[in-house]
C-alpha cells in the first residue's frame, strides 16, 4: 500500500495473486518430484524459500523408497543464520519414521554458496544420522533462481 494507486483491496488481491503462483509452481515442482536429484528436490522448495528474508531450515523426511513422508519446519532464523537442533530434526524423523532425511534452507542473500557452520552443522548431522541408521541423503541451500547441493558439492 505504499505504491501510489495501490489501495488496500489492490494490496489483498496482489498478495492473493503471489500465494497462487507459488502453490501453482509447487504443485508443478512436485509432479514426477524425485527425492534423489536435488535439482527437482530444489524447484519443490525453490518458490517457498528463496523470497525469504529470513533463514528457514526444513527437515525432509522419506521412507525407504524414497517417497516423502513428510516436510517438516525446524527452525526460523534470522537474516544471516539459523540454529538448528539435531535432537529436534531426529526427533521429527522418528516420529514419522523415516528411513533417509534430507535438509533445505533458504540464503536470503540469494547466494546459495554453504557457510563454515552451514558445513560443521552438516557434517554433526551426518554422523548422528549414520549412528541413528536414518542417514542424510543431501542438504540443499536455496538462493535466488539457484541451489547448492551438498551431495552434488561432494560434502556428503
Amino acid at each position: 500500500m505504499s505504491v501510489k494507486g495501490i489501495g488496500q483491496v489492490k494490496a489483498v488481491k496482489l498478495k492473493a495473486l503471489t500465494e497462487l503462483a507459488m502453490r501453482i509452481s509447487r504443485a508443478r515442482a512436485k509432479e514426477g518430484l524425485e527425492f534423489h536429484s536435488p535439482a527437482t528436490v530444489a524447484a519443490y522448495f525453490m518458490e517457498k524459500l528463496r523470497h525469504l528474508d529470513k533463514e528457514c531450515v526444513y527437515l525432509v523426511c522419506l521412507d525407504a523408497k524414497g517417497q516423502l513422508l513428510g516436510e517438516y519446519k525446524i527452525s526460523d532464523g534470522s537474516v544471516r543464520m539459523s540454529l538448528v537442533s539435531p535432537r529436534e530434526i531426529f526427533i521429527q524423523a522418528l516420529q514419522c519414521k523415516a528411513v533417509h532425511i534430507m535438509l533445505v534452507h533458504n540464503h536470503p542473500s540469494g547466494d546459495p554458496t554453504p557457510s563454515t557452520s552451514d558445513i560443521e552443522m552438516t557434517r554433526d548431522i551426518q554422523e548422528l544420522g549414520e549412528k541413528m541408521d536414518i542417514p542424510l541423503l543431501d542438504h540443499i541451500i536455496i538462493g535466488d533462481n539457484r541451489y547448492s547441493s551438498f551431495k552434488e558439492l561432494s560434502y556428503i
